[in-house]
């Protein structure tokens, strides 16, 4: 069974954030499981083909072990016709982003015999268009609709996503395909978990200054984009925040569309001195801010999962949340809800909780239960389903048992050969 992933996306992006950090914790794993065969391919736009990507120059680059981004991709070609029988297509990345169009690809693959397989965050292009691009929309209904239409199986992070599939499927005529809900891990920050926090790794000066001499603090983990509502966490700081003496803090790149909240905030008189913004953080750095805030505020009109808040409660800081059905599913009673867009209902709740130690405290106790899987055990699961697909479309055939193929790497071509143990 050979696995082949599109990450076209990944890398040709300025920043891992989202679904661009997903994607590499979960390629990165997948190719490094010598029992599975994975090739990685990038679709070069003028060239209308795809490329191999060298394997282990990916995981040198994605893993922090050095390496140059374009020199990943190599001469090999890999023709459409290759991928068929007995081969998985895995949509893991951004694919509506890519240049080639889903409704032009997989009834290609579909017809050729591959087993296709997608990752799908969310819905949200269509239930809330309000909140995307345009021409994001655009694509994101050709590719939501091409694997609806051809997918063998499809895999999500909550059963509020997969309900929402299910719901687009009948209001499309679509039969849903088979569908398996993997959370997502959100273990970056094990090696600080005990002990110093900060050893280790260096922190920026100035973000390092911010969260030494302007705490307590509230923070908001994530890019800065309409969907995510960042407004509200600076109308509260306006109505009782700053009184109350905090401090905010905004971690994330620039989105589309924030020129009035970015001049909002930057016109401020307290920017810089208690409003803070600090974009290009690595994992470490959003580590040190998650462990030192006070609360992560997460005022999302809708998600897809939330993983800021899942990594927030697992550094033991406590969460004040827009109340909706996806954080619910994933942090349950461990997060603070507030109504949406009810910047005086958080101020009160950081009030009540500023006058109450103890209460603040049992929050911190009940945070301390909480858990979630790692990328390891989401990678897991998502190979699982994988496998599940390709055997389902396979049996029937002379498939027999899964066998592990042992997988030798030749240095010199750069080609990968598999035989069966």
């Amino acid at each position: 069974m050979k696995i082949y992933i599109d990450v076209s996306v990944l890398t040709m992006a300025a920043f891992i954030t989202g679904i661009q950090r997903v994607t590499r914790e979960i390629a990165c794993r997948l190719v490094s499981d010598m029992s599975v065969d994975v090739i990685l391919l990038f679709y070069h736009a003028r060239q209308n083909a795809f490329y191999q990507i060298d394997r282990r120059a990916f995981l040198r680059y994605y893993t922090g072990r050095g390496g140059i981004r374009e020199r990943m991709i190599t001469r090999r070609r890999v023709d459409l016709s290759e991928i068929g029988d007995g081969d998985v297509f895995f949509d893991l990345d951004a694919a509506w982003m890519c240049r080639i169009r889903r409704s032009y690809l997989l009834p290609i693959l579909k017809k050729q015999g591959a087993v296709i397989v997608a990752h799908i965050y969310d819905v949200i292009s269509v239930t809330h268009p309000q909140y995307c691009m345009t021409g994001g929309v655009y694509h994101f209904m050709d590719y939501i609709g091409a694997h609806l239409a051809y997918a063998d199986a499809l895999i999500v992070n909550a059963q509020a996503t997969a309900a929402e599939l299910k719901n687009l499927a009948e209001r499309t005529g679509c039969k849903m395909p088979a569908c398996t809900v993997v959370p997502l891990g959100a273990d970056f920050y094990e090696k600080q978990k005990s002990g110093k926090r900060t050893s280790g790794y260096r922190i920026r000066k100035d973000l390092a200054a911010a969260v030494k001499d302007h705490r307590p603090y509230l923070l908001m983990a994530g890019t800065i984009e309409p969907r995510k509502n960042h407004k509200l966490l600076l109308q509260a700081y306006n109505e009782g925040l700053r009184d109350l003496g905090y401090s905010i803090l905004f971690a994330g790149y620039l989105g589309w569309d924030m020129d009035a909240f970015v001049h909002d905030m930057k016109r401020h008189p307290d920017y810089g001195k208690r409003i803070f913004h600090f974009s290009g953080l690595n994992d470490q750095e959003i580590s040190f801010l998650y462990a030192h805030a006070r609360f992560l505020v997460f005022c999302s009109y809708v998600e897809g999962y939330g993983l800021p808040v899942v990594e927030a409660l697992l550094h033991g800081t406590p969460v004040l949340a827009a109340d909706m059905p996806v954080t619910r599913e994933t942090a349950g009673d461990c997060c603070v809800y507030f109504p949406q867009d009810d910047a005086g209902r958080m101020c009160d709740t950081v009030a009540y909780f500023e006058k109450n130690t103890e209460a603040y405290q049992m929050l911190r106790r009940r945070i301390c239960k909480f858990s979630s899987v790692s990328w390891q055990t989401c990678c897991r699961g998502m190979r699982k389903a994988l496998y599940q697909a390709w055997q389902k479309k396979t049996e029937g055939q002379a498939v027999g048992a899964y066998e592990k193929p042992c997988i030798r790497y030749n240095k010199k071509t750069g080609k990968t050969n598999v035989r069966s143990r």
